[in-house]
């Protein structure tokens, strides 16, 4: 290798690290405390595009329009928010609920039934059963009350996180509002005071990025179908019933990785077996063994064909994004790494021998 081209790999490996540097910046601090402004200047951009196609491009028509969205938003944040403070309130209960009524004298059925064994083969043995009963009612009884306290720090968690909560909402709700009225201003003084090649990048940037978020929104979108589909078959052949309706909701909760479908799946077949019920857990635990596995499959075809990258290289970035910073890098970092190899192959070309 001449000095020339080990030059050149140095300046290339520069180059990169500077890359990963200011998205990793981006990821990590810019991005989460900038997502009421983006989604503030999101919603603007709609407002905007609302009133020049009712032709009423003015302050007080737009500023209308905002408030219309974000109390149709408000409400529906707040119907989910109550049915989920409600879901939470009864889960509990009927935790509780099932343990005493269920588990216990189960428990105690077979308690009597292991003792009178016990007593007929060898009665020294008692004392080590009473031993391992108590220690297995112990031990439900603080797992009840470590899931009924997990249910509680998290509606506690969203209590405190109310007042960050409300002045996010309100920095986005005021981003809209002078984004909207004052856009084509805004739009003005970027045209004239933003150099010729920044305007160039950001306006490819701003391209690529609108039509890569319609295609992942499309790709999840897809997911999602898949999902329910795969659900309302294997629900209504396992003859569980409402299959509809409860894939539908699966569905929606597997979209989040944060949730996905073993945040109800898996809770569903461990009660089953625990109440004794055999064959719906094993149903239940062969639903969602298939479900995962096939979501896993084909998450990363789907997206990555989308987004033009290799299913691993989609996959790892996924995986990364979010361990590394959260739920949106999860979908941002591929769409970053899409970019960047879209503007390489690009540059390559532009390089080629005509």
């Amino acid at each position: 290798m001449t000095m020339q081209k080990k030059w050149d790999f140095l300046v290339n490996l520069a180059y990169w690290a500077v890359i990963a540097a200011a998205v990793y910046v981006a990821f990590k601090y810019l991005l989460p405390v900038s997502v009421p402004f983006i989604i503030g200047v999101l919603i603007a951009l709609l407002v905007v595009r609302i009133s020049r196609l009712i032709r009423c491009p003015n302050k007080i028509v737009r500023s209308f329009i905002t408030l219309l969205i974000y109390s149709l938003l408000g409400t529906l944040v707040g119907l989910l928010a109550v049915k989920g403070v409600d879901l939470v309130t009864n889960v509990i209960l009927w935790i509780s609920v099932v343990y005493r009524t269920k588990l216990l004298p189960m428990l105690d059925m077979a308690y009597k039934w292991m003792a009178t064994t016990v007593n007929m083969l060898d009665p020294t043995l008692i004392s080590v059963l009473d031993s391992l009963s108590q220690s297995l009612v112990s031990g439900l009884e603080a797992l009840v009350g470590k899931l009924s306290g997990v249910a509680m720090n998290l509606v506690s968690g969203v209590a405190k996180g109310v007042p960050s909560l409300i002045l996010s909402l309100l920095a986005m709700i005021f981003c809209t509002v002078f984004v909207a009225n004052d856009y084509e201003k805004i739009q003005n003084f970027y045209s004239h005071h933003t150099p010729e090649k920044v305007s160039n990048i950001l306006k490819q940037i701003r391209q690529y990025l609108t039509g890569t978020l319609l295609v992942v929104i499309r790709s999840y979108a897809l997911i999602m179908l898949l999902t329910f589909t795969e659900l309302s078959i294997l629900f209504a052949v396992f003859g569980i019933k409402a299959p509809l309706l409860k894939a539908s909701l699966i569905a929606v909760m597997d979209i989040l990785p944060i949730l996905g479908t073993g945040t109800v799946m898996i809770p569903w077949f461990v009660i089953s077996f625990l109440l004794g019920d055999l064959v719906m857990g094993i149903k239940l635990a062969a639903i969602y063994v298939i479900v995962t596995v096939v979501r896993n499959y084909v998450e990363p075809k789907i997206v990555g064909a989308q987004l033009g990258l290799h299913p691993i290289i989609t996959l790892a970035a996924m995986f990364i994004g979010l361990r590394l910073f959260g739920f949106l890098a999860m979908f941002g970092l591929p769409v970053a790494i899409s970019f960047l190899w879209k503007q390489r192959q690009e540059r390559l070309g532009q390089q080629a021998p005509q």
